[in-house]
């Protein structure tokens, strides 16, 4: 970071390890960034940039931690027809603590099914091709020990069949499966006070350093998907950039991207949530202490 004319920090370059050479790349003369980040990602920045971790808006991110996830993909011998092409898991004893959701990916994206197989969809064999289903763990830890082949058969032998019983008369052709520990954001009791605001350490003291992902505090910004990790987390890059081209372009130079709103509530949801506001204006919330 450096300090401008006008007396306010502003980030002008970027160094970061690059992968596959080995070697530190540096990037001079940025006008600008938005962190899109995780808890894991926000933690390496900060631990390597000693400018951020002064700021106290970035270092509490920092020190907040996330929750193991599991990722599956499925691919079946036939196409098994759901109710619905997103669906959970809830309350199985298989799950070990975790929560599960399955998501239809040919229904989803029917056009593109040979491309989900991984073929060029030329083929005339294509419309043979079956159901690809992706199953996500969300606090996994307990499953986490267990090897890949017992994770998809614990998937093909008793959660599907148990979801939707068609699932049992499909056969398994092919399968992956991938772990990633802590990398998913833990929307823990208390934990809202260290999560990173959009507008970073705001304009006043960093203006051209801005955070994106699904557990910023987007202030004013705020998006009727709160509770809706992925479709909140692409909301916050629009208003991330929208924030940072106001903080930083000069005149009409840019146009703000405009980010369509959720549907208006329905009455009777709007008068519980107006109830529960009341309430927990008296009530101290002694539990997020």
């Amino acid at each position: 970071l450096e300090e401008g004319a006008d007396g306010k920090s502003h980030a002008s370059k970027l160094s970061y390890l690059n992968t596959r050479s080995g070697e530190v790349e540096v990037i001079d003369n940025i006008d600008g960034v938005v962190l899109a980040l995780g808890c894991q990602g926000m933690q390496s920045v900060i631990s390597s940039s000693p400018d951020l971790a002064r700021l106290p808006e970035f270092s509490k991110a920092a020190s907040l931690k996330g929750i193991d996830v599991i990722s599956c993909r499925l691919y079946f011998d036939r196409k098994v027809e759901t109710r619905s092409p997103a669906n959970v898991f809830s309350r199985f004893e298989e799950l070990r603590g975790a929560g599960g959701t399955f998501f239809m990916l040919d229904q989803l994206q029917d056009e593109s099914l040979a491309q989900l197989w991984g073929k060029n969809g030329d083929s005339e064999d294509d419309e043979t091709l079956g159901s690809v289903v992706a199953c996500d763990f969300y606090n996994s830890g307990g499953l986490m020990s267990l090897k890949d082949e017992d994770l998809v058969k614990i998937l093909t032998d008793e959660l599907l069949p148990s979801a939707v019983t068609k699932f049992a008369d499909a056969k398994l052709v092919d399968s992956w499966v991938g772990k990633y520990s802590g990398v998913v954001s833990w929307f823990s009791p208390g934990s809202y006070a260290l999560r990173p605001p959009l507008e970073g350490a705001g304009n006043s003291v960093l203006p051209n350093v801005k955070c994106a992902g699904d557990w910023v505090r987007m202030g004013e910004r705020e998006h009727g998907a709160k509770g809706l990790c992925q479709e909140r987390a692409f909301v916050s890059g629009f208003e991330a950039a929208n924030s940072l081209m106001k903080d930083t372009a000069s005149g009409d130079q840019f146009q703000m991207h405009k980010v369509l709103a959720v549907r208006e509530d329905e009455m009777a949801v709007k008068l519980g949530m107006e109830v529960n506001r009341k309430v927990m204006s008296f009530l101290p919330r002694f539990w997020t202490r």
